[in-house]
């Protein structure tokens, strides 16, 4: 699992099932390419103000869901470069504003990912071992996609709220700097070389635009 953010004061959080198959692993013996499947729960965190016991504003409040896929290329067991693409629905409020909304966009990115097994020596110490696979991972992507936030004076509910508000409701190529910290588990085939891989992972992701949550 995993989560995710948007825009450098405003992001999103996405708790992230990470399934990986014929994958790297084992010092001398490893699978070059990865290929996964990925599902989690993501949380929107905006410029929408609560009041203190809102429990509009409560952690298992507003959460929606992403999915997605991912291929990898492991230049060790431990260190790995990839393209990951997401289907990701956002959603929050509404605020003590009455603001709220519904995005839905696609993402795109290219990471890499590192895991402690690339520096330590892990043979000999159990604990150490078995701290291997925890792992962080940095990247760049793009976002695209729309909202349900209508226009200052429209008929549609949720809109912006004031006529100066340049928010808008599709948008296109914004970038994300997606950033996570995880921890994977290992599985082997009949020869005992690893093969399936599962990882449990936080994600948080920033981007560069106010119109993924239709307000500005």
């Amino acid at each position: 699992m995993l989560q995710n953010t948007y825009t450098l004061n405003k992001f999103f959080l996405l708790f992230m099932f990470l399934l990986t198959t014929s994958c790297a692993f084992s010092q001398g013996n490893f699978f070059r390419l990865g290929f996964g499947v990925e599902g989690g729960v993501t949380t929107a965190y905006t410029g929408f103000e609560y009041k203190k016991d809102s429990v509009d504003n409560k952690l298992w409040v507003n959460k929606s869901r992403s999915f997605g896929a991912s291929v990898d290329y492991f230049f060790s067991p431990f260190l790995s470069a990839g393209l990951e693409y997401n289907q990701v629905e956002l959603k929050d409020g509404p605020d003590q504003y009455q603001r709220s909304f519904v995005s839905k966009f696609s993402s795109t990115e290219m990471r890499f990912k590192l895991s402690a097994g690339q520096f330590m020596k892990f043979h000999h110490n159990e604990f150490v071992y078995a701290l291997r696979y925890l792992n962080v991972g940095l990247g760049l992507g793009l976002i695209s996609g729309t909202n349900n936030v209508g226009d200052f004076g429209s008929d549609q509910n949720p809109r912006r709220l004031d006529e100066n508000d340049i928010g808008k409701s599709e948008y296109s190529s914004v970038l994300s700097f997606p950033a996570s910290v995880g921890y994977s588990w290992v599985f082997h085939n009949a020869f005992d070389e690893p093969f399936i891989q599962v990882g449990l992972n936080y994600k948080v992701v920033f981007t560069t635009s106010d119109d993924i949550d239709g307000y500005n």
